[in-house]
């Protein structure tokens, strides 16, 4: 990843942040620890889904036989096959 395309996904990533810190802020001064914590795990999964969303690589078929099997996954069945 460019230099400039990592500040862009930080930035993103920063104010992304900033809804969820000032809910968590204001949740924290008047609800139950319960709500906080309900409120926690949903910001990591959000956040640790993302993270790992931005790591994850797409994948080129690795021979001929994949691209095939990929191919004709992608294929409509024949008239014969529908019947």
């Amino acid at each position: 990843m460019k230099t400039f395309d990592r500040i862009w996904t930080a930035l993103a990533i920063a104010l992304m942040i900033l809804p969820f810190a000032a809910l968590g802020y204001e949740l924290a001064k008047s609800e139950s620890l319960l709500t906080i914590a309900v409120f926690a795990c949903m910001g990591v999964l959000l956040f640790g889904t993302l993270i790992l969303g931005l790591r994850a690589k797409p994948k080129s078929p690795g021979d001929m036989q994949d691209a095939e099997e990929a191919e004709s996954s992608k294929a409509p069945a024949s008239v014969a096959t529908r019947r």
